[in-house]
């Protein structure tokens, strides 16, 4: 049987998780977002949207204990750089130009400490979640 041409990519994968995870503690690990760009960095780098069949991409939502996750994928073409408007109860992402979506979340955020970063047309969003009175968190 011939070899997958990509065979070696995930064998890279392969070692390069087992290296992260042996280094984590004994806990239940979670992976919140994931991304993998093969190729060389260029004018295909980032995800490719075009104005004519252009849908609002995908938006992962994780709950953890303190804070709530959002990862989606930004339009790199389009005029105008992705952002996030945080809310008391949901936040808005602007993927780029003028398209925005409103995520609605279950709990109140901390506006003040939650924050967001635009990577390699990624949006990872950190939301953290607002303490109510009497409640205490873990360290």
């Amino acid at each position: 049987m011939a070899d997958n041409p990509y065979d070696e990519m995930f064998r890279k994968i392969e070692r390069l998780m087992e290296r992260i995870l042996s280094d984590l503690p004994d806990y239940d690990p979670k992976i919140i977002g994931f991304t993998i760009i093969s190729g060389p960095m260029g004018e295909g780098f980032y995800p490719y949207f075009s104005e004519d069949n252009y849908d609002d991409p995908e938006v992962e939502v994780i709950e953890g204990d303190d804070c709530i996750y959002i990862t989606t994928v930004a339009n790199a073409l389009a005029d105008g750089a992705p952002y996030v408007t945080f809310h008391k109860r949901s936040v808005t992402l602007c993927t780029g130009g003028e398209r925005e979506m409103i995520v609605d979340l279950n709990c109140e955020i901390d506006l003040v400490h939650s924050s967001y970063n635009v990577q390699h047309g990624v949006i990872d969003v950190v939301c953290r979640k607002k303490e109510m009175s009497g409640e205490t968190r873990r360290p």
